[in-house]
C-alpha cells in the first residue's frame, strides 16, 4: 500500500491539480485528509524532500524517476 506521499506523486504523475489530488484523498478509504491546505503542506515536504523549489521541477524530478 502507497504511503500518502506515494500516492500524491501517483496523482501529480496522472496530471491531477492539488485540489484533484484533495479530492481523491476524501474519497480513499485509508487516508484521512481535512482538504487541500494538507495536500499542500504535503507537496512542499515532497518538494523539499527532493530537493526542488517549484512544481515544474518536482515534475521534471518525478518524471525522471519512470524512466
Amino acid at each position: 500500500m502507497l504511503n500518502r506521499q506515494e500516492y500524491i506523486i501517483q496523482l501529480l504523475k496522472e496530471g491531477h491539480d492539488q485540489t484533484e489530488i484533495a479530492k481523491q484523498f476524501k474519497k480513499h478509504p485509508d487516508f484521512k485528509i481535512a482538504g487541500k491546505s494538507t495536500i499542500e503542506k504535503e507537496i512542499q515536504a515532497i518538494k523539499k524532500k527532493y530537493g526542488v523549489k517549484t512544481m515544474f521541477q518536482l515534475g521534471y524530478i518525478i518524471g525522471k524517476d519512470e524512466k
